[in-house]
């Protein structure tokens, strides 16, 4: 697929996947959507990628879904607003990905842009970076998995508020809530999620892929259960370790 709406480039083991439509602050499109999911799949299926990061070009992440949509116009793939897998079952994948998955947050993240960011396994933002909530403002419901993600992410109360008051969180309000993780300066935000992109995707074979399955499954399972997986996954690893050795 040649990419119009995104760059994607591969560097000593990370890919960077950029939202690159400048003149619209990196609004979303289904060509958008499409390319995405190509060169998200590519990535996560490329032996020599071990992570990956999202961000977008110039001075905004991504300013929400492209209004010239809302009407039913369809892309240059031929799909309407929706149709497009990205936002039609793609974010299973995304979330069932064992590579580890960084977002750089450069500017404003506005709806899509936003839901997004949820299922990435950690999120860093530029210190004038925002993250818009607009959905019941606009009779827009939200999607993305986003009602499963956000109250794992704040909890149901503050859920509840960010969604049903339209809340357009500043960079530190997101971080003091567990939106973000890290808030960068931004000369430095993209260096820093491609130097942990590369630290991270440098742990020996499997553990990441480990560790995030642990995370998963313990968010919805109960404590015995986390143990019982822990305990498995301990054993797969040492077992793993050792046939390395031999």
């Amino acid at each position: 697929m040649s990419y119009q709406e995104i760059s994607y480039d591969v560097d000593r083991g990370a890919a960077l996947v950029t939202l690159q439509r400048l003149e619209k602050l990196n609004a979303y499109t289904p060509d958008m959507g499409e390319e995405l999911v190509h060169a998200l799949r590519r990535a996560i299926g490329d032996e020599a990628v071990t992570a990956i990061v999202l961000t977008g070009a110039g001075r905004a992440f991504c300013a929400g879904a492209d209004r010239g949509f809302y009407s039913g116009e369809q892309g240059r793939c031929g799909l309407r607003l929706g149709e497009e897998h990205f936002l039609n079952g793609f974010v299973t994948e995304l979330a069932a990905c064992e590579k580890p998955l960084i977002v750089a947050v450069n500017g404003v993240a506005s709806g899509i842009g936003a839901t997004m960011l949820l299922p990435f396994d950690i999120r860093l933002a530029s210190d004038n970076a925002a993250l818009d909530f607009p959905f019941a403002r606009l009779g827009v419901s939200p999607g993305f998995g986003s009602s499963y993600f956000l109250p794992r992410l704040v909890g149901v109360g503050s859920a509840n508020d960010i969604l049903l008051n339209s809340r357009k969180l500043s960079a530190q309000t997101a971080k003091a809530l567990g939106l973000l993780q890290q808030i960068i300066a931004p000369d430095q935000l993209l260096s820093a999620a491609l130097a942990m992109a590369r630290y991270i995707g440098a742990s020996p074979p499997g553990i990441v892929a480990c560790c995030k399955q642990l995370l998963s499954s313990g968010c919805d399972g109960s404590l015995t259960n986390a143990i019982q997986r822990e305990q498995f996954a301990a054993r797969e690893m040492i077992s793993n370790f050792q046939s390395q050795k031999h």
